[in-house]
């Protein structure tokens, strides 16, 4: 029973990946389409595994957001999201000179997201994306994994998945050298994100830290390519 579950959990979080992939490729490439696809999907996905598993239920898979009243956790959580958010934005100001400004304008354009729409799809990335992409990555994916006693196959396997899914997004709007640095270092907040779930017993840690890390970067890219404040 374990070796099939192991199985489905690869197999179904393999398929909505490489879908959203296909899709970001497809005439369907807009920031509405491919978000509802998004949020639909990470959602679907684990609770269809929860029902054939006979695994956990709805309420327990949600549950997973809380981190009940754990002070200790939230405050470290917090600190540490303060102190990702300013090497984000640090690291994005010295790297501004290997960045091509015209390949992010247009990725951002191809992708749908304008001033228009900047301000809503940030609000949407810093909360819902961070929220929906923990919940499948750490809540669904590395925590049932690990709960299977897989514990190296589910750090390796979910900061890789996290990282690769975004491969065709950042590879739209980075140099090469920045490109696998980004990934690198995606690989490595996956792990940082799957070390906070372990010490939190659930994904409030490492979502506070997710939506600080998202912050910062819809701060630097609405600031310097959407509303050229810099």
């Amino acid at each position: 029973m374990r070796h099939k579950n192991v199985w489905l959990i690869t197999a179904f979080s393999l398929i909505v990946c490489v879908l959203h992939a296909v899709m970001l490729q497809s005439p369907f490439n807009n920031y509405v389409y491919t978000s509802t696809f998004k949020v639909i999907a990470f959602l679907l996905c684990p609770l269809i595994y929860f029902k054939i598993s006979k695994g956990r239920t709805v309420k327990e898979f949600f549950s997973l957001l809380s981190m009940n009243k754990d002070r200790k956790n939230i405050r470290f959580s917090f600190l540490l999201g303060f102190g990702v958010f300013a090497v984000i934005v640090a690291a994005f100001v010295i790297a501004q000179p290997f960045i091509d400004q015209a390949m992010v304008a247009e990725a951002l354009d191809s992708y749908g997201i304008t001033r228009n729409n900047a301000v809503f799809v940030f609000f949407y990335i810093v909360l819902i994306n961070a929220a929906v992409e923990e919940l499948f990555f750490r809540g669904f994916i590395f925590m049932s994994l690990y709960n299977m006693n897989l514990k190296r196959y589910a750090h390796i396997f979910s900061s890789l998945l996290f990282a690769l899914y975004h491969v065709t997004i950042l590879n739209a709007a980075l140099a090469p050298g920045i490109f696998i640095l980004s990934i690198a270092g995606l690989v490595a907040a996956g792990l940082i994100f799957n070390a906070l779930a372990l010490r939190c017993k659930s994904i409030g840690g490492s979502l506070i830290v997710h939506i600080s890390a998202n912050f910062a970067l819809t701060l630097m890219i609405g600031a310097y390519y959407v509303f050229f404040i810099f």
